[in-house]
């Protein structure tokens, strides 16, 4: 835990002490005419109050308790809202851009560094196709939000992670808010004999499917996976590994039941990543190795498909005909329907292919842009199954070809970072966090070729945050921080 920072100034301590009793005298005033569900009111003052006045210490309190935040679909004039974070963050983020125009801070350091300039280009081209939008009020509440994420997240984020235990103070903090949530999870699904039609909906209400529920669980597999096995690192001494490795099983169980096979193909694509930082192969060389494989698809893309049709293995609650179930094209409804919204997203971009229909609104354009071949058991003309059903084909799709390549451009930048990151550091702190948070959004940049998540709460936190902490070790903790063990052998010489 970070200390909090005491109340210097008199004049916060008298603002304070006036909210303290006005809530005070509120509370009798409610028990006396009974109206107890305003007891409540402490709580959200307390809240607003810390948010007020330890806004940067409120970002990691709030981000690592998104995974327990509760989803309303709609709340009015179809809005969904995520409780409590969501208002959480809208303040936050009014605070801090209020702070900034009192008093401008500009960190041109971090403004230089090549991931936040990645981002800066993303995050502009939005607000651009935004102005063209096919349904502009759609657009503007959806890149608002993508606004306000990154800005807390990411640019604000960097900032606390100057102090590397803030760093651990957010993974621990997030693995064990998600912890909780899968333990709860597979309690419920436990009574249902962990089949897989129970799996769709038993995350609910704190996750709205079982995708998004995996994919969120992935940014902290690597979290306890280095803890676990890296542990003498960050303090953790080796009695205390085998209890580690078993909220990893735990976790990893909790993916497995959750019959999410993006996420499943996501952790071994982390794990191939590994594989090639052991390899020492140079970022470029993988870079190749994509191109080669994209061109292979693109010119035998008629061979692959003649291949993949001989797959008839649809969904099972049986694992291994579930993972077989992933290249079924032929007779698998998902599968289909995941093409279908692709081919959908295809056509929409040759109709507009600079801005694209707008920022957020794949869902409300689609539906005229499939075909009637194209169509499986689980289509829908209302835009309420689902979106885009890809990170990549949804940025293609809203934003033009524009947006496709500046959310490539996002990847591909942290991922080059994170490789020369790593191998510039010896194995300790350094790397080993780099891991966590590098391995961590591999789950999500794979698992977004077949959904699209990033919009809400529960993975744009982990996404923006896991972003930051990349950007954060390469700017300001270049081989300075000693492991637990080390500073214990420097000890010993003095």
């Amino acid at each position: 835990m970070f200390a909090l920072p005491q109340i210097a100034s008199k004049g916060q301590r008298i603002v304070l002490f006036a909210v303290l009793a006005l809530t005070v005298v509120f509370c009798v005033l409610a028990t006396v005419f009974q109206y107890y569900y305003l007891l409540m009111l402490p709580v959200v003052v307390g809240v607003l109050l810390y948010a007020f006045f330890y806004t940067d210490r409120s970002l990691l309190l709030f981000g690592s308790l998104v995974p327990l935040s509760i989803n309303f679909d709609d709340i009015g004039g179809g809005m969904g809202l995520t409780l409590p974070t969501e208002p959480l963050f809208i303040l936050l983020f009014l605070l801090i851009i209020f702070r900034w125009l009192i008093k401008p801070d500009i960190d041109l350091q971090l403004l230089a560094h090549p991931i936040s300039i990645s981002i800066l280009v993303y995050l502009l081209w939005l607000w651009t196709a935004t102005l063209f939008s096919s349904m502009p009020m759609v657009s503007f509440k959806f890149v608002m939000a993508r606004t306000w994420y990154i800005v807390l997240f990411y640019f604000t984020v960097v900032g606390l992670f100057k102090q590397f235990k803030n760093i651990h103070w957010f993974f621990k903090a997030f693995t064990l808010t998600t912890l909780g949530l899968v333990i709860f999870t597979l309690t419920k699904h436990a009574a249902d004999g962990f089949i897989r039609s129970s799996s769709y909906g038993i995350s609910w209400p704190f996750f709205p499917d079982h995708g998004m529920y995996a994919a969120a669980i992935a940014f902290a597999v690597f979290i306890l996976v280095m803890y676990g096995f890296a542990g003498r690192h960050f303090g953790i001494s080796l009695p205390f590994a085998p209890a580690v490795l078993l909220l990893l099983a735990i976790l990893l169980f909790g993916i497995v039941v959750s019959y999410t096979r993006a996420t499943w193909l996501s952790l071994v694509a982390a794990m191939a990543v590994y594989l090639v930082l052991k390899m020492r192969i140079k970022f470029g060389w993988v870079l190749l190795a994509l191109a080669g494989v994209l061109t292979y698809g693109i010119v035998q893309q008629d061979q692959i498909m003649y291949d993949l049709e001989a797959n008839k293995q649809g969904s099972s609650d049986d694992i291994e005909g579930h993972v077989k179930s992933v290249s079924n094209v032929t007779t698998d409804p998902s599968n289909l329907e995941r093409i279908n919204r692709w081919k959908c997203a295809s056509r929409m971009v040759s109709e507009r292919p600079w801005f694209g229909f707008g920022p957020g609104t794949y869902v409300f354009q689609y539906s005229p842009f499939q075909k009637s071949d194209e169509l499986t058991l689980i289509s829908t003309f209302s835009g309420d199954l689902g979106d885009a059903h890809s990170e990549y084909f949804s940025a293609m799709s809203e934003a033009g070809y524009m947006g496709l390549l500046s959310w490539l451009g996002v990847v591909l930048t942290t991922l080059g970072v994170s490789f020369r990151v790593f191998y510039r550091e010896e194995p300790g702190k350094v790397r080993y966090t780099l891991l966590m948070a590098m391995l961590g959004l591999i789950t999500y940049y794979v698992h977004a070729f077949l959904n699209n998540y990033s919009q809400y709460d529960k993975i744009a936190v982990p996404l923006w945050t896991f972003t930051a902490v990349v950007t954060a070790l390469d700017l300001y903790h270049r081989g300075t921080v000693k492991s637990d063990s080390d500073h214990v052998a420097d000890t010993k010489k003095e």
